[in-house]
């Protein structure tokens, strides 16, 4: 029962959680917020477990920037000039130019991978086998290829992405399509619980890049101009191994920059020494040619032998052509009975032939004198004959032999006339060829020893320059990974899951439109509760409940909305309870029947 008399205007207030409400969402929900709980956490589990570690490795690099303006008292116009030159160091070291340089000068193109059971780890130093390739152009650039050992002695290569399968034998060169390459186990490498391995020979555009992806370079105390320089990696061997790569590198590329124009000098230099010595070589060649040529590498000294030459020849023609004329006049005169020689052919003819032409006269003249005492068919003077005859013979022959020696060297000595005489007339061509050779050679030489003193020069420069950064701290060996972070992970897991929860229940509180308790209907201040009926399993019945069950909760609760009636006053004379409620089945008629049964019982 109400009256409009009595009705309240609503005082707006401040509403607050109800925590009846709050734990009859939780009392319900439970099951929702723990499955939650465990989906978040599970999801941070996975990740932590499928996630493979990073490690990085680090170094410090010193940088000693010289400032040469200010030992002449010039001020430094510019304050910020060492962050420029970090700065540049920096941009240098991440440059692909820089980077191409270390690739150069290292053997990081093979990537050996272990096949586990979870997750696939990239095998550094300890490999089962150590691979050789020898094509440089081919076409399985990062392709991936898969090793199986067969035995102790042969392996296999498959290439699933071409359909290709190869055997081979360690030690020995193996083709796969158009790849060349040579396998040899590793007898100390010891296997894990992987399931299988496969390789892949990466390009230079993906070594780049892999470069480029996990270096960090970033400056580190600008007073001190030191910089940090570090290398991201699955496997903590290879990043240490990388970064100490990198910075041995930069060291040297940065004291060759250093030294550049002292290289290239020294290079030209180089260059220009080796051409001077071949032309010196040349020069030297034609010297030691001319010298065995000529016997001599005098030419004005050989003018003079061949004139002298020339001078002896013709005196040695003269006297053997004057020989030559008197043995013809010997023989002659032989012929008429004359063997007196002249006293210098006799001396100038061999001794025997000497003796024999002297033995012939004198039997000359026992035979002259035989004649005169002795008959010419006598024995005796038959027997002289004889001799003379013979005698004569051999000394004709001897002579003979004799013109004809002298004739050959007559012949020889015109022979060498000749030659002396085109000698001679070679000779003003020879001599200027010669002087000019010498000039040049000499030339040659000064330009040599200076250039030599030269190279010298800058070799002691290069020598002496000492470079002026410094590595400070060499690359760290990381045993423990930078990601995945399993403590953060894990309490980001927790965190959500409780995020996650909170915002699910106050959905749920925020949604939850229903009066579920006595207190939340007394906040409406628009109308006063007089009492409140609780649900009952006999409320079903159709008799009369406060009969039927006097003593039961529904029951008192229902005598209790009778004797609040009872006290409600109403200024008017007439009254009147209505029963509703939203939607049917609320239990409007069980209320009615009840109420006005209780009503009854206390005669009204």
């Amino acid at each position: 029962m109400e009256s409009s008399d009595y009705i309240k205007p609503v005082v707006p207030s401040t509403e607050s959680i109800d925590l009846g409400k709050l734990l009859m969402i939780l009392r319900t929900s439970w099951i929702w917020i723990v499955l939650i709980f465990i989906v978040v956490n599970s999801v941070a589990y996975l990740f932590i477990r499928y996630t493979k570690n990073v490690y990085r490795s680090d170094s410090e690099i010193k940088l000693d920037v010289k400032k040469d303006a200010t030992d002449f008292g010039i001020r430094q116009m510019v304050d910020n000039a060492d962050v420029d030159i970090i700065s540049g160091e920096i941009e240098l070291i991440q440059s692909k130019l820089f980077l191409n340089h270390v690739l150069d000068r290292s053997a990081f193109e093979i990537s050996f991978v272990s096949v586990g059971r979870v997750l696939n780890d990239e095998l550094y130093r300890n490999l089962p086998v150590d691979i050789t390739v020898h094509t440089n152009i081919h076409s399985f650039y990062d392709t991936r290829i898969e090793y199986a050992e067969l035995d102790d002695n042969m392996y296999r290569l498959r290439v699933p992405d071409r359909g290709i399968e190869v055997n081979g034998s360690f030690g020995r060169r193996v083709l796969v399509g158009d790849l060349e390459m040579t396998l040899r186990k590793n007898h100390e490498f010891i296997k894990g619980d992987e399931v299988g391995y496969h390789f892949t020979i990466n390009s230079r555009d993906v070594l780049l890049d892999y470069l480029r992806t996990n270096l960090i370079a970033e400056p580190l105390n600008y007073n001190a101009n030191t910089i940090r320089v570090a290398f991201k990696d699955h496997n903590p061997f290879k990043a240490q191994a990388v970064l100490n790569k990198i910075d041995t590198i930069y060291l040297q590329y940065s004291y060759e920059q250093k030294n550049l124009a002292n290289k290239q000098k020294i290079d030209w230099l180089s260059n220009e020494l080796r051409q001077i010595e071949s032309r010196m070589e040349a020069y030297e060649d034609y010297f030691e040619n001319f010298t065995i040529k000529n016997k001599t590498n005098d030419l004005d000294l050989e003018l003079t032998r061949t004139i002298t030459s020339l001078n002896r020849i013709d005196s040695q023609r003269y006297e053997y052509t004057r020989r030559v004329r008197e043995i013809d006049r010997l023989l002659v005169s032989m012929e008429e009975g004359n063997y007196t020689p002249p006293v210098w052919l006799r001396n100038a003819l061999p001794v025997e032939v000497g003796e024999n032409i002297e033995k012939l006269s004198e039997l000359k003249l026992e035979l002259d004198r035989l004649k005169l005492s002795y008959n010419e068919i006598t024995f005796t003077f038959r027997q002289k004959q004889q001799a003379f005859e013979s005698l004569k013979q051999r000394a004709n022959a001897q002579l003979t032999d004799v013109r004809t020696r002298w004739t050959k060297q007559l012949e020889e000595l015109v022979a060498r006339k000749v030659e002396l005489e085109k000698q001679f007339a070679a000779f003003p061509d020879k001599n200027t060829e010669f002087t000019k050779n010498q000039r040049f050679y000499k030339l040659y030489e000064e330009f040599y020893l200076t250039l030599m003193q030269s190279k010298s020069e800058f070799e002691i420069a290069q020598a002496g320059t000492t470079p002026d950064f410094k590595i400070l701290s060499p690359a760290s060996f990381s045993s423990r990974p930078i990601s995945p972070n399993r403590i953060m992970i894990a309490g980001i897991g927790i965190t959500l899951s409780l995020v996650f929860n909170f915002l699910f229940i106050a959905i749920l509180y925020l949604l939850n439109n229903k009066i579920t308790n006595l207190s939340e209907l007394e906040k409406i201040k628009s109308a006063p509760v007089l009492g409140a009926i609780p649900v009952s399993r006999y409320s079903q019945d159709n008799g009369l409940h406060v009969l039927n069950y006097p003593r039961s909760m529904v029951s008192e609760a229902i005598r209790s909305l009778r004797t609040n009636l009872d006290f409600f006053q109403i200024r008017s004379k007439e009254k009147v309870i209505a029963v509703s409620s939203t939607v049917s089945g609320e239990g409007k008629s069980f209320v009615a029947m009840n109420l006005g049964a209780a009503l009854a019982l206390s005669r009204k």
